[in-house]
């Protein structure tokens, strides 16, 4: 698993991120810690009240609405952001469909780093907005 240094490196390359500084990127990874999962794990299942995000960095991870498949997420992206900024539940199941690793960060110190961090709010907003529809 990459330290956090490495982290905020590999999240910088992604276009989620573009942006955002480095102090952005650094202050999200501090909040969060990593994860690791293996195949045919869900990170977040449809209709269970929100308390992370992720960010994946390695693998991939398939997107079920009403378990209908309805997207595939790869490195950079974002998983959770709906039921956070939306509020209440999950809308969708998101399974790893391979080894997945990246940033998990719990709601409570994610509202705060993005409270803080206006660039780093709008990502996740950018990313919200091409989700909710």
């Amino acid at each position: 698993m990459a330290g956090n240094r490495e982290l905020v490196s590999t999240l910088s390359g992604y276009p989620t991120f573009a942006d955002c500084s480095k102090d952005d990127i650094r202050a999200l990874v501090e909040a969060g810690g990593p994860f690791s999962l293996p195949s045919g794990w869900p990170l977040v299942q449809e209709g269970i009240p929100a308390d992370a995000c992720y960010v994946l960095t390695q693998g991939s991870a398939l997107v079920f609405h009403q378990r209908e498949q309805i997207a595939e997420l790869k490195p950079g992206d974002l998983i959770g952001e709906l039921a956070l900024l939306g509020g209440g539940q999950r809308r969708a199941t998101v399974t790893s469909s391979s080894k997945v690793q990246g940033l998990r960060i719990e709601n409570e110190p994610l509202r705060t780093v993005l409270d803080k961090h206006p660039k780093l709010e709008a990502a996740f907003r950018d990313v919200y907005a091409k989700h909710d529809n």
